[in-house]
């Protein structure tokens, strides 16, 4: 017998509305960055996916430093690639850079995500706030950017959410499809990105919360059959969760070196070399594999080092000390991710949230806050403590985990829509198009975004740099400028500190630039400007003497030059 499904004019009406928001989504993360070019972590991220499928991360790990944050759900753009060009022969006569077609892996994650916001939004705050919590999702120009590109942070952000959400379901309602998914989702989570073993103290907090009034009146009155009921029923779930993010892990990793003894392994941080000192420990067999805790060890040596990431910058200082003992010291800013929360969300986006939390004030004493709230506020809030604590700071993406709880949350505020008065609502529809039009106004450069607070966009290097604003999406504008500009110089200085000129699009030597011919125009990368990349000492006299007059696509900058210009700036470097 065949299942009919009869939808009213209304829910057919939602629908509409919901596939056109996520058509959007698509066509923005499909087609629109084709001019960008891959930036300077996709290729990294795509070949890691390739030693997944073959097997072999751990061995690469131990081959190249910089393959030791290895994540199974990279192996998903290579297998999309290779799927698409099979299926689809003419994409590869598109004249599209290799690898390209990768980034359709982390759009079909970032539709799956969005699909889950609506789905929490619309349990919690009814339908026309699953709508606004789909729309600050979709047109959120760090989650747009972010969905177009292979690399992690949409994996991590996603697998998070959906856990968390199948976590809260499974206290809420229970049942054993909640239970299954809750227990799957936390297994997966830990092999799309790192942050994901955060999840373990996230959900004892939670658990803890969600139970805080059972368990203190159980204990109060001594109800022991109560108490011992669920201690029995936590021990069950937690082994259960254990053994199935073991076993998952594995899969994810093809079993490789799993069960090495603690002292095989050369590890680099600090904490991690230092269990290898424990006798009881160092001879004992590690049931994961080999590239998963590699993957740990070097994700814990980047935050105590900053290695392999770009020197912190934040509102015109380098965060860098030099130690007496240890010399120079990668030193993160506090307040880093604060700022750049405040400079690259949109406003309209921190008024809906701000809203939110007024909302929950004022509602506080009808609110079962630990039931539903601490499960989109608690994860936030942790996990922006633990990232602002980490010396890695390039880029806002490092705590794009937070936005799909932060656009549930902030949903709430159109809960009562019908009873609200006419003026707040017209505010929040004001937003909303004030939200769309912030969007629109950085399209398609969506990775450089900073919101009205920059006023002058030329001058966003000012706020922040690296993968906020100049993660080299943008080479392919770049060759098309110095083609049409004749009179353009762009300089830059490579990772064996040499100067490199070009000249529409030719290579040319210092020696061979003459200060008689007629270049007045300078462009450099911003992150070569401030020197996160190179010496900070490059370009020192260009960036304290002069400002750009013009941008190329946000991340390169361009100056008017003189002569004298020009000799001081070779004369400097």
């Amino acid at each position: 017998m065949k299942t009919r499904f009869n939808f009213s004019k209304k829910h057919r009406f939602y629908l509409v509305i919901i596939l056109l928001i996520f058509m959007a989504l698509c066509v923005t993360s499909l087609f629109f960055p084709l001019p960008e070019s891959l930036n300077y972590d996709e290729g990294y991220h795509y070949e890691s996916g390739v030693e997944i499928l073959r097997g072999t991360a751990a061995e690469r790990g131990y081959e190249d430093i910089y393959h030791r944050n290895i994540m199974p759900a990279s192996a998903l753009h290579p297998l999309v690639d290779q799927t698409i060009q099979n299926i689809f022969p003419i994409s590869r006569n598109l004249n599209l850079e290799n690898k390209f077609f990768g980034r359709f892996a982390t759009i079909i994650i970032s539709v799956i995500l969005a699909i889950y916001v609506f789905i929490w939004s619309k349990q919690l705050y009814g339908v026309l706030a699953g709508f606004l919590a789909l729309i600050l999702y979709v047109l959120d120009p760090n989650i747009i950017g972010s969905s177009r590109i292979i690399t992690q942070d949409l994996f991590g952000a996603a697998s998070i959410f959906i856990a968390i959400y199948y976590f809260w379901s499974f206290l809420r309602f229970g049942g054993r499809k909640n239970l299954v998914l809750s227990i799957l989702t936390f297994g997966v989570a830990q092999i799309c990105r790192l942050t994901a073993v955060y999840l373990v103290p996230i959900y004892i907090i939670l658990g803890l919360g969600f139970y805080h009034r059972e368990i203190i009146q159980s204990i109060q009155t001594k109800n022991i059959p109560v108490i011992q009921r669920v201690i029995k029923r936590s021990i069950f779930y937690i082994l259960a969760l254990i053994l199935s993010t073991i076993l998952i892990i594995n899969i994810g990793y093809s079993f490789e070196r799993s069960g090495t003894q603690l002292q095989n392994y050369q590890f680099l941080s600090h904490s991690f070399k230092q269990l290898q000192t424990y006798p009881v420990l160092k001879s004992l067999s590690i049931p994961i594999p080999a590239a998963y805790l590699q993957a740990l060890d070097f994700g814990k040596y980047k935050q105590e080092t900053g290695f392999g990431s770009g020197m912190p910058y934040l509102l015109g200082q380098l965060g860098f000390i030099v130690d007496p003992v240890q010399g120079f010291k990668i030193k993160g800013f506090p307040e880093y991710f604060l700022i750049a929360f405040l400079y690259k969300v949109p406003i309209a986006t921190q008024i809906f949230i701000w809203l939110g939390f007024i909302s929950l004030f004022l509602w506080r004493k009808q609110l079962n806050f630990w039931q539903n709230e601490a499960f989109l506020i608690i994860p936030s809030l942790l996990y922006f403590i633990l990232m602002s604590s980490n010396t890695a700071q390039i880029g806002i993406r490092y705590i794009l985990m937070i936005f799909p709880f932060l656009f549930v949350f902030a949903s709430r505020i159109v809960t009562g829509w019908p009873a609200y008065k006419r003026a707040y609502r017209i505010l929040i529809i004001v937003l909303t198009l004030y939200l769309l039009i912030s969007n629109l106004s950085y399209f398609p450069h969506y990775i450089s975004y900073f919101n009205e607070l920059v006023i002058d966009r030329k001058m966003s290097y000012q706020v922040l740099v690296d993968s906020n604003l100049d993660w080299g999406q943008n080479k392919n504008y770049l060759q098309d400028y110095l083609q049409k500009h004749p009179n353009a110089l762009f300089i830059r200085y490579e990772g064996d500190n040499k100067l490199n000129l070009v000249i529409e699009n030719q290579k040319v030597a210092p020696s061979q630039v003459s200060l008689d011919n007629p270049i007045n125009l300078l462009v450099i990368e911003a992150n070569q400007l401030i020197g996160i990349t190179t010496d900070s000492n490059h370009f020192y006299w260009l960036r304290s003497s002069r400002q750009p007059i013009d941008h190329l696509a946000y991340s390169y900058l361009i100056f008017n030059i003189s002569s004298q210009d020009a000799a001081n700036i070779f004369g400097n470097n």
